[in-house]
């Protein structure tokens, strides 16, 4: 696997969780320390979109994952100078020995509410190159590459709060949902190629 340049649209919601543990925390917290250390925003608050917000590369996640929300709006990454946003792209072969695109991963690193912070998510378990686009992915935890139109979402996220000696470090499977990718195309350069992949997760 290779770390790309990454632009996309992700938009993650009504979605259910399977491996999380609630986090023990290093230290108690009052009840607004622990508003602000459990809210990652980023950008203008919005509502989840429910539909492809166009070919402009821009990067949405609005949802909760257990105690945690998640509230990030870049509409425009080449314009953004609060994050960082990367990708990475990894191959395996099918039952030929054909090397397809099965597994693409989005991380987003940013100062939100004064904590920088790291949100990951990868997209595993599907033949991505295989349809033509648009495609829907339903997303089940359980499948191996090739199973056909399914996928699975594993969630990462970490953080350390140094002024209140606090560290999360989260991750965990969606279990139900799907995923619609809209876009995936990139231009080579001397060294790897410059992905754009366009998703939704309604």
């Amino acid at each position: 696997m290779t770390f790309q340049a990454l632009s996309t649209a992700l938009l993650l919601g009504g979605a259910t969780l399977s491996g999380f543990t609630p986090l023990a925390m290093a230290q108690d917290l009052s009840v607004e320390d622990a508003a602000i250390n459990q809210s990652a925003s980023l950008g203008d608050s919005a509502e989840a979109p429910t539909a492809w917000l166009g070919a402009m590369p821009h990067f949405v996640m609005v949802g909760e994952f257990g105690d945690y929300s998640f509230n990030i709006n870049v509409p425009d990454l080449t314009a953004s100078a609060d994050a960082a946003f990367t990708g990475k792209r990894g191959y395996g072969r099918d039952e030929v020995g054909a090397l397809r695109l099965i597994d693409f991963e989005i991380a987003a690193n940013a100062v939100m509410n004064d904590i920088e912070r790291t949100v990951e998510l990868e997209f595993a378990n599907a033949d991505f190159n295989a349809a033509t686009l648009p495609m829907s992915y339903a997303l089940a935890p359980d499948v191996e590459f090739p199973e056909g139109a399914n996928a699975s979402l594993e969630v990462q996220f970490e953080w350390e709060w140094v002024e209140k000696s606090l560290i999360v470090n989260q991750e965990g499977l969606i279990e139900a949902g799907t995923l619609d990718l809209e876009l995936n195309q990139g231009t080579a350069d001397v060294e790897e190629p410059a992905l754009w992949f366009g998703a939704t997760n309604a």
